[in-house]
């Protein structure tokens, strides 16, 4: 009798028992903020459990672990410098003895004198060539000079202007007294002269060219009698008389005019051409510049 009270007894309570919501769980969630589930109680005690360092890796509360510090720089190899880009230009010997003769401090100035400015050729090799040095704002009226960058001596004693790839920018030839000249097709003629001799080409006066002179292709055999009048034709020429006989080719540019520039005698032509342009000579004399084609010389009977 009594094991069938317990069994009734027991048959009441289970539905009750399944409808009745447990506790722990849902208090736990309450205490949650909105939209986020707390943790279950497996992963916490997962988290408490787990040594700090996998805490660590894992994202958890524990401390960064330090980087492995980096390894040391490897000293530059011996003989190099860090800054060094190149080896040092290797320069042949006979190319520096030419360099070093012809080096020094020039004045660059134009046919008329007009443009001009200070220009210093050194010793110390660089890029194709050798250093120079002059201020970009003074040579400015010279245009060529925007390109140059380095400089080299040439086998026949002429000093060669380079760009930056090496390439001729313009070749002035030896004159007199350690001076040189250039020809610019369409630009005019250039010289390179010692700062002395620059000053002293402008003392070319007109008294001391007047007179009677020869042109010849040789000293001593003369094609030409020239008389250099002082009579004004304007533009600060002067009347030239060509004597007889003379040379075809001197008949053929006809010169009918002479004046004084940049140190150096002109004659002009009756055409209008290019002039025949003279330069002092050591000995006195004058002689066609530049140094190209036949020689003419103007020496004074």
């Amino acid at each position: 009798m009594r094991r069938l009270r317990l069994v009734c007894a027991v048959a009441l309570i289970a539905p009750v028992l399944a409808q009745t919501p447990v506790l722990a769980p849902t208090s736990a969630r309450a205490q949650a903020p909105d939209g986020a589930a707390g943790p279950a109680p497996s992963e916490a005690l997962s988290d408490r459990q787990a040594p700090p360092d996998q805490i660590a890796q894992a994202g958890g509360s524990g401390s960064t672990p330090p980087k492995p510090a980096a390894r040391p720089a490897k000293p530059p190899a011996a003989g190099k410098s860090e800054g060094a880009k190149s080896e040092t230009t290797k320069v042949d010997p006979a190319l520096r003895a030419q360099a070093e003769q012809a080096a020094g401090a020039f004045v660059l100035s134009s046919a008329d004198d007009q443009r001009k400015c200070a220009l210093t050729l050194r010793t110390e090799p660089v890029a194709n060539g050798f250093a120079l040095a002059f201020d970009a704002g003074a040579c400015a009226g010279i245009g060529f000079m925007q390109q140059v960058v380095a400089w080299t001596p040439d086998s026949s004693g002429a000093v060669r202007l380079l760009n930056a790839q090496g390439r001729l920018v313009v070749e002035f030839g030896q004159a007199t007294a350690g001076n040189y000249e250039a020809l610019r097709e369409g630009d005019g003629v250039y010289f390179l002269a010692s700062p002395a001799a620059s000053e002293d080409a402008t003392g070319v006066r007109v008294e001391e060219m007047l007179g009677d002179w020869d042109l010849a292709r040789v000293a001593g055999t003369p094609i030409c009698h020239v008389v250099l009048l002082e009579e004004a034709t304007g533009n600060g020429a002067h009347k030239l008389q060509l004597g007889t006989p003379c040379d075809s080719a001197i008949t053929q540019f006809g010169p009918v005019s002479w004046s004084i520039e940049g140190g150096n005698v002109l004659m002009a032509s009756s055409s209008g051409g290019p002039p025949l342009r003279f330069a002092r000579q050591e000995d006195g004399g004058w002689a066609k510049v530049p140094e190209r084609g036949r020689p003419l010389l103007l020496l004074r009977q």
